[in-house]
């Protein structure tokens, strides 16, 4: 994951089989689209055309669920959202490396991006509370720490002070 203090950051773990994302939210501000991505891959493309979703593991829009526009995200969980543009899997299987754009109302559109490394992801049993394990998140420095949603939130700014 990139510094957080340059870049935004955001929580992953893997519960179950599902990858939750926190991604911290300041009041006022909501998930309103989502794409999850081959990193490696598009990283490779000389001249990548963003319109592209050639390396898209999932992209969806509108979310239905208040928890989802707050932050907490299921990757590849299209029911939480109205509009799904690509299905989880349908054009690549889960990267190793995923790359994740969220696209924030916080008066406006700002886009905000991540990148984490499915390995690396903590594993908790499929019956794990979302809100009490703890995430993989780059805290400010170049070292990923471990911390419940709560902690990242306090730790985070607002997604739109980071740079789009």
């Amino acid at each position: 994951m990139l510094p957080s203090h340059d870049y935004y950051s955001f929580g992953v773990a893997r519960i179950g089989e599902e990858i939750h994302i926190v991604a911290p939210l300041c009041d006022g501000e909501r998930i309103v689209g989502v794409e999850a991505y081959d990193n490696d891959a598009l990283g490779r493309e000389s001249s990548p055309d963003p319109a592209s979703t050639r390396f898209t593991y999932w992209k969806v829009e509108q979310p239905v669920d208040a928890s989802v526009a707050e932050g907490r995200i299921v990757l590849g969980d299209d029911s939480a959202y109205q509009v799904t543009t690509v299905p989880a899997g349908s054009n690549i299987g889960l990267p190793e490396l995923v790359g994740v754009t969220l696209h924030v109302d916080s008066g406006g559109d700002h886009v905000v991006e991540d990148v984490f490394a499915v390995a690396e992801v903590p594993a908790y049993p499929a019956t794990a509370n979302p809100e009490d394990v703890e995430y993989v998140y780059q805290a400010g420095s170049n070292e990923e720490r471990l911390m419940t949603p709560g902690k990242i939130r306090q730790q985070s700014k607002c997604a739109a002070d980071y740079p789009a």
